[in-house]
């Protein structure tokens, strides 16, 4: 069942955005702390909430510098210290609650995954977000996302490291509408929301490291990758030394005593089984063989990381 209030904001979403019209506006500038050009991409909230004594419009946020991309909203008030309970729908992809990081005055959120958010946006035309803060009444706010893909067609190079994927999108003279956006980017959206459910999952087990970017060095020379290959998992068995790595293409295992990993691509996976206890851990069996084991991992998380494998190997052979 639905909860009641998950269909008030919904409804809400559909009242306040339809037939409202864009509110986006784009500034251009340098960064003077490192003097790197940025685009910021503002849009205000179609709704107004009560703070305080007066009325106010939330923001939604997007800076890139080239280098840097953050998703931010602007509440208008303090919210919460550090971390805020952020939760937000959208349609096609549901409701989804996380945390996220609060600035120091409180006041505003930045999204965990900014770029999987704004593939999110592009391919709709509304977002509904809300946070309860700490000590005053939770907040809501509706935004329109129509004219986003406009603006980003037009500063195709402006996201530096991520501009890859935008003129991969934005590659054809016409602007594609967002039903074929929605098509062209599935693959990419389920993978990175998977593995934001499975990150979510393992925050609390220090074992797990995700996008491991600062110890890539000794990824490579333990599990036999190279600077272009994609880290998304690791799990620490041993020093950094021995464990598991998934990539973008294959599972990794580097075991004690041995010098080469076994490497497994996400294209020859056929069946992924979970064994074991909580006593002596539980192990991953691919294609009936034995991989690898997790210690001090409850066997609901193994079972996640069963259905990311799983996930990977299906998108990687339908992809």
């Amino acid at each position: 069942m639905i909860p009641r209030f998950l269909i008030l904001f919904i409804t809400s979403l559909n009242l306040l955005v339809s037939n409202t019209p864009t509110n986006w506006t784009v500034e251009k500038g340098t960064n003077s702390d490192n003097g790197r050009i940025f685009s910021l991409l503002s849009n205000k909230s179609t709704n107004e909430e009560r703070i305080t004594s007066e009325r106010v419009r939330g923001e939604l946020k997007i800076y890139c510098d080239g280098k840097g991309l953050r998703l931010i909203i602007n509440w208008g008030e303090f919210a919460n210290l550090a971390m805020g309970n952020v939760y937000y729908y959208m349609h096609n992809y549901g409701l989804w609650e996380q945390d996220w990081r609060m600035s120091n005055n409180g006041e505003i959120s930045y999204a965990p995954d900014p770029l999987l958010l704004l593939m999110q946006l592009i391919t709709t035309d509304s977002l509904a977000i809300g946070i309860k803060p700490k000590y005053s009444n939770e907040i809501r706010y509706y935004f329109n996302n129509n004219g986003l893909s406009d603006i980003l067609k037009a500063n195709q190079n402006i996201f530096g490291d991520y501009s890859q994927l935008i003129i991969e999108i934005f590659n054809d003279k016409n602007l594609p509408d967002k039903y074929k956006l929605r098509s062209m980017l599935s693959n990419y959206i389920s993978k990175e929301a998977d593995l934001r459910s499975l990150r979510v999952s393992l925050f609390d087990n220090d074992r797990f490291f995700f996008r491991p970017i600062w110890y890539k060095s000794k990824l490579n020379a333990s599990h036999h990758t190279d600077s272009g290959d994609d880290k998304i998992i690791y799990y620490n068995r041993w020093l950094k030394k021995k464990g598991t790595l998934f990539t973008e293409k294959d599972v990794r295992v580097a075991y004690m005593f041995t010098k080469k990993p076994r490497i497994i691509a996400y294209q020859d996976i056929n069946h992924v089984e979970v064994k074991g206890n909580t006593i002596t851990g539980y192990r991953i069996h691919i294609n009936n063989r034995y991989i690898t084991r997790f210690h001090k991992t409850d066997k609901d998380k193994i079972e996640q990381i069963r259905r990311f494998i799983i996930n990977r190997s299906a998108q990687y052979n339908s992809g």
